[in-house]
């Protein structure tokens, strides 16, 4: 199949799963299986499907955009902190392996029970991944990144260089420099991340030196007594220096997932 017919393809599922079966309830068996209405709104912060529906269709568009092939080329793929399928569930009909792993229970046997083209293990905060070396060519990961310490950080890294065989493609999103600024300039935004006014400056200093920005939320997620979760903004010039020590860093695609996230391509070398 063509290039051309390849992304062709793509825009007809990606219109499959956000628009048409909203408007044909016929074609619903084409797509994968929502989750319970409390499942999306821990991964999506939404109990509506057609929203649930366009926030997997945009991050599943965004790491189509940004790979250097396509999806359907990766023989072997993981999504690491796959939730309860907001992506995987684009993956229906996929040639390739999905995984997906979690740290909460809940997604992880709503997968196995419901995604039939995908398989989800449940994995353990800052614990080793229960994959073995060189197990992946691809691996995705969205908003895992965006809340965790920088020890935690430096360790999935390493667990992910691990798992990934040589020549894997990694695509993890970050909250950079797109984010922050939506952050210090847009009241609206600044009050949906749910950070306290007080910790602004210094992340703001952070930020603007070139370094890690986390900030602690601890409440809300189901998780939190086993990590601190938060939120964490990553400035470009670290992850350029940072994250090379793992991974050979292909592109920074800025606020590639909703005008929010930033992508970063990775190659293991």
């Amino acid at each position: 199949m063509g290039n051309s017919s390849l992304q062709s393809a793509v825009r007809d599922w990606l219109d499959l799963n956000d628009r048409r079966i909203f408007e044909d309830a016929s074609l619903r068996s084409r797509v994968a299986p929502f989750p319970p209405p409390e499942l999306m709104q821990a991964v999506s912060a939404t109990d509506n499907e057609q929203h649930f529906a366009m926030h997997g269709t945009h991050i599943f568009e965004a790491i189509s955009k940004s790979s250097p092939k396509s999806l359907s080329e990766f023989a072997s793929i993981l999504d690491f902190g796959c939730g309860c399928g907001r992506l995987g569930r684009m993956f229906l009909g996929h040639p390739s392996k999905i995984v997906g792993c979690d740290i909460d229970t809940r997604h992880v046997e709503w997968i196995n029970a419901n995604l039939t083209h995908m398989s989800a293990v449940k994995s353990e905060p800052n614990k080793p991944l229960p994959f073995d070396d060189g197990s992946f060519d691809a691996i995705i990961s969205v908003s895992v990144f965006s809340h965790i310490t920088e020890v935690s950080q430096e360790f999935y890294l390493t667990e992910l260089s691990r798992i990934a065989k040589q020549g894997a493609y990694l695509f993890l999103s970050t909250h950079g420099e797109t984010a922050f600024r939506k952050v210090r300039t847009s009241e609206r935004m600044f009050s949906l991340v749910g950070i306290p006014a007080e910790a602004l400056p210094d992340a703001s200093s952070r930020m603007d030196g070139g370094q890690y920005a986390f900030i602690r939320q601890g409440a809300g997620h189901p998780t939190e007594s086993d990590y601190d979760y938060g939120i964490t903004f990553i400035p470009t010039t670290y992850v350029l220096d940072k994250w090379n020590r793992h991974f050979e860093i292909v592109e920074i695609v800025p606020g590639a997932i909703h005008d929010w996230q930033d992508i970063v391509v990775c190659r293991k070398r």
